[in-house]
C-alpha cells in the first residue's frame, strides 16, 4: 500500500474542451484507486494547453495562469510533505477538510481587500497604471455597496454608475472606474470567487473621444521598438502590431488560422471572411506581418478582448504614447497607413473587407482632410 499519494495537473478531465469552449485545469491527487480533484480556477480552450510545454500555451496570458496553477499544486505539495515530515498516513478524509478550510478561508475575504491586494501584486502592468487604478479602491469604500464578492450584482454597478456621476465626474472618469472595476470583477469570475459577471450585457457610455483612433507612422514605430514590461505585455504588442500590419478585427485576429494563407505572385496572401459582418477580405501578408506569425510558430497567442484592450494601454505607456489605444484603433492605423501611402480607396475596402467603398470614404475622407491641412502646418 503507497502512503502518500501522486500529484499532477490534468486538463480537461471530462474531455469537453474545443478550440471554441474552454475547460478546467485541475490538480489531481491519486492513491491506491482512489482520487480527489482541486480547481485551479483556470479554464483554457484545447489548443491552449500543453502539458510537454509548461501547461498553457497560445495566450497572452500563459504566465500568469502557469503562476496561478503552479500555485495551486504547491500547496497540494506543501500539504503532503508536511504529513510525511509528521510521519501522518496521507488520509484523503482529512486532506478534504483541509480543501474546505482552504475554501473558507478565500470566501472571509472581502472583494474590496482582494482587489487591493490583487492590485499591489500584479506584474502585467506598470507603476503608472498601479498608481492610476488604485484609485478604485476609495471609490468602493465609499460608495459602500460593493464590499463582499456577494455584492456583485448588476443592481450595484448601476447604483455605482450613479454614484460616479453623482460626484461630479467626467463621463470619461465614469467609464475608467467602470473598466477597472470590470477587469477585477472577470478576474473575480474566472478563479470562481464570484458567480457570475454582473458586467455582462451592460452597455456603458464611454464619453466623447478626444481625437481620432488611429496612430502616426511614428507612433507606430515607438510600439515597435519599445521595449515591454512583461512577456505577456510583448504578446499584446505583437497582436497590436499584427492588426496595424493587416487590418484584422479583434474577432478575425483571434480566427487566425495558416491555413487560410496562400503563395500567390510571389507573396503571402491572406483570404477570409469578416465575422462581424460576413464580408470576404484579401491581404497582402507584409515582411513586419511574416516576421511575427513566425516568432510564434504561425500560430498567434489568444487573449480576452477585454483583457487584450486593458494590456493595450500598458503598451501605449510604455511606448510613451499619451493616447487610449484600444484594439480597434490598430484597424484604423492600417487603413490610413495604406491610404497615406498611395494604395487606393477601393483596394483599402477590400483589405478592411467593408460592406461597399461608401463604408471606406465615409469612415476616412474627413481623417484625411485633417490630414492634409496638417501637412501644410508652417507653410506660408
Amino acid at each position: 500500500m503507497i502512503k502518500y499519494p501522486l500529484v499532477r495537473v490534468v486538463f480537461d478531465r471530462k474531455k469537453t474542451a474545443t478550440k471554441q469552449k474552454a475547460a478546467l485545469v485541475q490538480v489531481e491527487v491519486q492513491m491506491n484507486g482512489r482520487k480527489k480533484y482541486l480547481s485551479t480556477g483556470v479554464k483554457v480552450y484545447r489548443d491552449q494547453w500543453s502539458l510537454a510545454h509548461g501547461g498553457v500555451v497560445n495566450s497572452v496570458e500563459a504566465e500568469e495562469l502557469n503562476a496561478r496553477v503552479a500555485a495551486v499544486k504547491k500547496q497540494v505539495d506543501g500539504y503532503i510533505a508536511e504529513r510525511q515530515m509528521k510521519g501522518e498516513v496521507f488520509d484523503f478524509g482529512l486532506f478534504g477538510e483541509w480543501i474546505r478550510r482552504k475554501e473558507e478561508k478565500s470566501e472571509n475575504v472581502s472583494f474590496i481587500d482582494w482587489v487591493e491586494e490583487r492590485i499591489e501584486t500584479r506584474k502585467d502592468i506598470r507603476e503608472t497604471t498601479r498608481k492610476t487604478q488604485r484609485k478604485l479602491v476609495p471609490v468602493l469604500r465609499e460608495f459602500g455597496r460593493i464590499s463582499e464578492f456577494g455584492d456583485l450584482t448588476r443592481v450595484n454597478v448601476m447604483k455605482f454608475d450613479d454614484f460616479l456621476k453623482s460626484k461630479g465626474n467626467r463621463q470619461s472618469t465614469v467609464y475608467s472606474y467602470h473598466k477597472f472595476l470590470k477587469h477585477y470583477v472577470a478576474d473575480a469570475v474566472m478563479l470562481g470567487l464570484a458567480r457570475r459577471n454582473p458586467y455582462f450585457g451592460v452597455k456603458l457610455d464611454k464619453g466623447k473621444s478626444s481625437g481620432e483612433r488611429f496612430l502616426t507612422d511614428s507612433e507606430l514605430r515607438r510600439i515597435e521598438k519599445a521595449t515591454m514590461p512583461t512577456e505577456s505585455i510583448e504578446r499584446v504588442r505583437d497582436l497590436f502590431l499584427m492588426q496595424c500590419y493587416t487590418g484584422l478585427a479583434y474577432s478575425d485576429l483571434m480566427d487566425f488560422d495558416w491555413r487560410r494563407v496562400d503563395e500567390e505572385r510571389g507573396r503571402m496572401i491572406l483570404r477570409g471572411c469578416r465575422r462581424k459582418t460576413g464580408m470576404e477580405f484579401m491581404v497582402v501578408l507584409t515582411d513586419k506581418a511574416l516576421e511575427i506569425l513566425e516568432h510564434y510558430g504561425y500560430a498567434l497567442p489568444k487573449i480576452s478582448n477585454e483583457q487584450y484592450n486593458l494590456r493595450l494601454k500598458v503598451v501605449a505607456d510604455a511606448a510613451g504614447i499619451d493616447k487610449p489605444i484600444a484594439s480597434h484603433w490598430g484597424r484604423r492605423t492600417c487603413g490610413m497607413y495604406l491610404l497615406n501611402h498611395g494604395v487606393r480607396m477601393e483596394v483599402v475596402s477590400k483589405v478592411l473587407g467593408h460592406s461597399s467603398i461608401k463604408t471606406t470614404e465615409q469612415t476616412y475622407a474627413r481623417i484625411l482632410s485633417d490630414t492634409v491641412i496638417d501637412a501644410f502646418e508652417g507653410m506660408k
